[in-house]
């Protein structure tokens, strides 16, 4: 793979690779020691649900990274310009999510465990010696991780305006011959790009919610089972509607995002009504935060899908190629003629038939 891409292209995939495993070692070290200054202590039913989630926070951290190095393989592979513009954009997340981990940490380090009981020992006589101990080798570590996430965003962005430049030009002379070709083109990638950013964050949504019967949220496994499994399952057919353009099963996926739309909205606001006792208190500031991004996401991907059905209903495909519309020419009813200097071989081409047709037709006149 590396040896196809340019040098600003390996500079970025290398990078990626090398920033992923430098956070995720300092994430390690972070957990250690968490693990070990919770061990000091005698926690009760919440206070364990509260260091699983934090546990589960970090975990989700380092899958992030994870991630931004499939989301770059595959960007820099197919020369996605759009899936690497989302790249730099889910890097400034994670940027915000480290921010928020450092902020949730200190409550949790001040107020999380003085309810709980101490277990001293010679090493560790008092909680207040603990509590310094164990945050004079945290802190600094969470500070090194912010840094290195705010340091390579910069970096990234900048890298990333060279790279569309040069990925932008190739797909420019491949989706040049209609406007509206090259139109839906960019929508059909914005959207797909979207649904995998979805697929992320209503996961990591799910996943944060295992600890809630000890916590004390007010969700039985059963919501939190279907959160996951519904949420995963409508964005799967999404990706099947768009791979294969069908546009009557794009349209159901659109009620339900929005049917998703409400519940989000809804448990927005009950995670940030403060209750008391509030069950919230440690880990309100994730749940918002991964509650909202998911709520812009999926906004954005209904407009983009509504976008995409409306091309279809146009005629105006991408993807799908000639031997399908052999197979169903029931398809060519919506069909319109899109390049207007000739009248192509079917009604319905992706834009790549239509340049392999205009190439073959100046090989025949030459």
């Amino acid at each position: 793979m590396l040896s196809k891409l340019s040098l600003t292209g390996k500079i970025v995939f290398l990078s990626i690779i090398l920033q992923a495993i430098i956070v995720s070692v300092l994430e390690c070290l972070v957990v250690y020691f968490h693990v070990n200054y919770v061990s000091h202590y005698t926690l009760d039913k919440q206070g364990q649900g509260i260091s699983e989630a934090d546990l589960i926070y970090h975990a989700i951290f380092i899958l992030s990274l994870g991630f931004q190095i499939v989301i770059a393989a595959d960007a820099l592979w197919h020369r996605n310009v759009v899936q690497l513009l989302s790249l730099v954009v889910f890097n400034l997340l994670s940027l915000i999510y480290a921010s928020i981990q450092l902020y949730q940490h200190k409550i949790l380090e001040d107020r999380g465990l003085s309810s709980d009981i101490f277990n001293p020992s010679n090493d560790f006589p008092t909680h207040e010696y603990t509590m310094n101990y164990y945050e004079s080798r945290m802190r600094p570590l969470e500070y090194v991780i912010i840094g290195m996430v705010s340091g390579f965003s910069l970096f990234l962005g900048l890298l990333s305006i060279n790279l569309t430049r040069e990925f932008g030009w190739e797909n420019y002379k491949t989706y040049s011959a209609d406007m509206d070709i090259r139109k839906a083109y960019v929508s059909l990638s914005v959207l797909q790009t979207l649904i995998k950013l979805d697929i992320f964050f209503i996961g990591s949504y799910a996943i944060q919610l295992i600890p809630s019967q000890k916590i004390g949220y007010n969700m039985s496994i059963v919501e939190i089972v279907l959160i996951f499994f519904c949420g995963t399952m409508i964005l799967l057919i999404s990706w099947f509607s768009i791979v294969h353009e069908m546009k009557y099963l794009l349209l159901c996926v659109i009620n339900m995002l929005c049917i998703s739309l409400i519940y989000l909205i809804y448990e927005l606001v009950r995670i940030n009504i403060v209750k008391d006792p509030d069950p919230y208190e440690f880990t309100r500031r994730f749940l918002t935060f991964f509650l909202s991004t998911t709520w812009c996401l999926i906004f954005f991907t209904v407009v983009y899908s509504i976008i995409c059905f409306r091309n279809m209903m146009k005629g105006i495909y991408v993807i799908t190629d000639e031997e399908e519309l052999e197979e169903n020419p029931r398809k060519k009813r919506f069909s319109r003629i899109l390049s207007p200097t000739h009248k192509p071989t079917s009604n319905r081409q992706s834009a790549i038939d239509q340049r392999r047709t205009r190439l073959s037709r100046r090989e025949t006149l030459d």
